[in-house]
């Protein structure tokens, strides 16, 4: 990690950005699913390597404030802009600091989850192994790090398009034009055969890929001097070499068998049986995956792959579901279909079926499963007799609802309401950051961006001061004064009175989705 590829940052910002995956409770959950006694999110050190200008860090620290984060970058501008952020908003439970990884110091103490997102594949074979050594070194006895790096053999088109692209833009030095030049450069090959190939569908992939991309994301990940992408054998020797094992993937979904033939199916379930770390391997080369986002732990902690119901019993569930018909059974026998998004899951259990329902009603609500279970039995009516059958049945359900992403699972309740209080709040960071754009950091540790002018006026008004009808003077005013536009009918509001009438009838239900987007605190 050398001071060019620092100044590089400093010079052309990596985005910032929220990642919902490294989020400790995420890592708790699945830790725990597997038999460890993970430290408790709410109470838990954190540290980042690679944390930018912090926004992934800053976003846990204001929802988890007895907690507490370090974050370390080689770049210095991100870390001081970071801190900015950190001083603006009055934070004392997260710190970063500029730091060259390779001098990190010993005393630094141990953490309970340690995250190193978009940085393993980036930088030099002696950083690499400081990272593991890292893990190794500072991570408590029952701590969970997380580690994303592209991998092969998904990423050997991703490399075709990258060596290309760099022979090409080697001739410009500043860095949008490399970024131009290296799209115009595979649209061009991507379209300079009159009757297409195969290569031309690659190189047309590829375009694709790269148009999708933020300049400054793709000049980092795709121009870079370094990327290097493994297989997933050869990350999880190297972890070994450290003293850490595989935990899981931080997508519970990635590590599913589904969508396989019924011989592919029962060839990695055998496999599953005697070598995991083979069985993730051969579904890499099944599925072509070209990035993993790996869990590890200690090689000394034993842990239990066999996923049995007890260990849902002490999380939480939370899942926008609803059921397919309106008219639909939920306390007899029939078999009912539930919907969360394209996604449907059917069962004609009455105790699944009302979990189901009531977890859809209070969405985005996190209910723990012990309320869960006597909130669906009293709603399927279900004998008292049955109430140890209910419970493993709801504890083995919810587990795989969360393995394909039916259901989510939590260790811990956020702060975010579902039910709004007379005077709505949300949290000081997303009031923050409406002041310098459209996009926010959910409650839920999700990116979101409001597009909506006046939904981003509301979101600002709302610092636990203002009731109903002081939403609707402020609103009225922006609307009236021009700074806010407001239709109706096609056409522009300008009367107050009009706009009273129209923000009316908006409000409550503006709130109710602000609700369900999880940005609304107590």
């Amino acid at each position: 990690m050398s001071t060019i590829a620092a100044s590089e940052y400093d010079t052309v910002p990596y985005p910032s950005a929220i990642y919902p995956q490294t989020h400790p409770d995420r890592l708790a959950t699945l830790a725990q699913l597997f038999g460890m006694q993970p430290a408790p999110v709410e109470q838990s050190r954190v540290l980042e390597l690679g944390c930018g200008d912090g926004s992934n860090l800053i976003a846990m620290a204001c929802t988890l404030p007895a907690s507490r984060f370090h974050g370390v970058d080689l770049a210095c501008a991100p870390v001081a802009r970071g801190n900015r952020v950190i001083e603006a908003l009055k934070l004392s439970n997260v710190r970063l600091q500029q730091m060259n990884l390779l001098e990190m110091p010993r005393d630094l103490g141990t953490f309970d989850y340690i995250l190193a997102h978009g940085l393993y594949s980036w930088v030099p074979a002696d950083v690499r192994e400081k990272i593991l050594a890292v893990c190794h070194d500072h991570l408590d006895e029952n701590g969970v790090a997380y580690i994303s790096y592209n991998a092969y053999p998904g990423n050997h088109l991703r490399d075709l398009a990258r060596r290309i692209t760099r022979f090409h833009v080697r001739q410009f030095s500043e860095a949008g034009e490399q970024v131009r030049q290296a799209r115009t450069l595979l649209k061009f090959l991507a379209e300079a055969k009159s009757k297409r190939g195969h290569w031309q569908d690659v190189l047309q992939q590829q375009f694709d890929r790269v148009q999708r991309y933020i300049d400054a994301g793709f000049y980092h990940d795709d121009l870079s001097a370094i990327n290097q992408p493994f297989y997933f054998h050869e990350f999880n020797e190297a972890a070994n070499r450290h003293g850490l094992q595989f935990l899981a993937e931080a997508d519970f979904t990635d590590m599913q068998i589904a969508g396989l033939t019924e011989e592919a199916t029962s060839v990695l379930s055998k496999m599953e049986q005697c070598n995991l770390v083979a069985r993730e391997q051969y579904q890499d080369f099944i599925e072509g995956r070209s990035f993993r986002q790996t869990l590890l732990c200690r090689q000394e902690r034993k842990l239990e792959r066999e996923l049995k119901p007890e260990r849902a019993f002490d999380l939480l569930a939370a899942a926008d579901t609803s059921p397919a018909r309106s008219d639909a059974g939920l306390t007899n026998r029939t078999m009912e279909d539930f919907q969360r998004g394209k996604a449907v899951i059917a069962t004609s259990h009455p105790v699944l079926k009302s979990a189901l329902a009531l977890l859809g009603k209070v969405w985005p609500r996190r209910v723990p499963f012990g309320e869960l279970l006597d909130t669906a039995r009293a709603r399927a009516g279900t004998p008292s007799t049955d109430g140890e059958a209910d419970r493993r049945d709801l504890g083995e359900f919810l587990i795989r609802c969360y393995g394909v992403g039916f259901v989510d699972l939590h260790t811990f309740p956020s702060i975010f309401v579902t039910e709004i209080p007379e005077r709505p709040m949300t949290s000081p960071l997303i009031r923050w950051q409406l002041q310098q754009g459209p996009s926010i950091s959910s409650l839920r540790h999700l990116p979101l961006k409001i597009e909506d002018a006046l939904g981003r006026e509301l979101l600002a008004l709302l610092d636990g001061t203002r009731d109903r009808a002081a939403l609707l003077e402020e609103l009225g005013k922006l609307v009236t004064s021009g700074a806010t536009p407001l239709y109706r009918e096609g056409k522009p509001v300008t009367e107050l009175k009009t706009a009273l009438e129209v923000l009316s009838r908006q409000l409550e239900p503006n709130l109710q989705i602000l609700a369900r987007l999880g940005v609304l605190t107590a």
